[in-house]
């Protein structure tokens, strides 16, 4: 657990267990506003500890892909007008130097879709793909951007030449 997430998770715990002590710590009775207090803030703690539970639980991240990650699977859902479904694509991706990979969430994109389908039937052969994420001028509106995710093969690591250990 890193970042923002377990500093919520953990402040869900400390704080209430904090404010309880204080109010059952003091010889006077307890303070009424205390009391009160407490019992706004414990719901708002809970939520935030739900809130970081989805986000440490390894539920798909809206977060950018890396600029260059590795491929390990994907699943796409078309969008469906009858169910007002926008659509989305997950993608289970490896950044280099990185141990674990993460589920991306992207909306659905024809143009990835068929991106992937191509690296898909790539990978069912036995390449591993890479993907780069890169920013492209959309055609259209001057200044729009679009966010462009291209595959390629991945380069085989190559034999050391015989005369290397000379």
């Amino acid at each position: 657990m890193h970042g923002l997430p377990a500093l919520s998770l953990t402040m869900a715990y400390l704080i209430p267990i904090a404010l309880l002590a204080l109010s059952f710590g003091t010889q006077r009775s307890r303070p009424r506003r205390l009391i009160v207090v407490i019992l706004i803030a414990l719901p708002l703690f809970y939520i935030a500890h739900y809130v970081s539970v989805g986000a440490i639980q390894g539920w798909p991240s809206d977060a950018p892909l890396p600029d260059q990650f590795q491929l390990l699977a994907y699943r796409i859902e078309e969008p469906d007008p009858g169910d007002d479904s926008a659509g989305e694509i997950l993608l289970w991706a490896q950044q280099s130097g990185l141990r674990k990979p993460r589920v991306h969430r992207l909306t659905y994109d024809k143009e990835l879709h068929e991106e992937l389908v191509a690296a898909g039937r790539r990978q069912a052969e036995g390449t591993p793909q890479v993907g780069t994420r890169s920013s492209e001028k959309a055609a259209g509106t001057p200044g729009d951007e679009r966010t462009a995710i291209r595959f390629r093969d991945q380069q085989r690591a190559g034999l050391p030449s015989k005369d290397a250990g000379l």
